[in-house]
């Protein structure tokens, strides 16, 4: 589906071209410190910082790798429910699935915001790194934030993808029957 342009079209680029930065810088980090595990391991002499490291650099990677899912309505949802449900589930599911999504990223939010604060009012440590934990437990909100932004992108600029298998065949399916019209 083609992207239609909005008001928020070079926002939503800013946000998503930092999302690739952040998931680009993580990966790689992953496999800098996991090569540097393997060697040395083989070399008899491990270096105890790197299980940690590419544990924390893991866990930035997957939940900004989340919510990015969600930036062009690419993210999983469960359509065999509404494919069989009634009429009226059908009709808003797509509503359905924005207030399901975005409450979810609300919890991860709030829940995120309140794990850090612990975090830092603990002054929670990393064991081998020494770096606070609350550099880690932030990537909770952030995520949860960048999900909500990405919920809205799909709704205003990639909407048709939001929408269910069957409604897409049934909205392709009039759209062949005016063009031969």
């Amino acid at each position: 589906m083609e992207r239609k342009k909005t008001v928020l079209s070079k926002f939503f680029d800013i946000v998503n071209g930092l999302e690739n930065v952040v998931l680009a810088v993580m990966v790689i980090g992953m496999v800098v410190t996991i090569l540097l595990q393997i060697i040395g391991r083989i070399i008899g002499h491990p270096f105890a910082w790197t299980e940690e490291t590419s544990r924390y650099l893991f866990l930035w990677m997957m939940f900004v790798a989340l919510a990015a899912g969600f930036n062009q309505a690419e993210s999983s949802r469960v359509t065999l429910l509404v494919m069989v449900g009634p009429k009226w589930l059908k009709k808003f599911s797509e509503i359905l699935y924005a207030v399901v999504v975005v409450a979810f990223f609300g919890f991860m939010v709030v829940w995120g915001i309140e794990v850090v604060r612990q975090q830092i009012m603990m002054r929670e440590m990393g064991t081998a790194l020494q770096i606070p934990m609350y550099v880690i437990g932030i990537c909770v909100p952030v995520s949860g934030i960048l999900g909500i932004i990405g919920v809205v992108q799909s709704f205003l600029e990639y909407h048709g993808n939001v929408a269910i298998p069957e409604r897409q065949k049934e909205d392709k399916k009039d759209t062949e029957e005016r063009g031969e019209e």
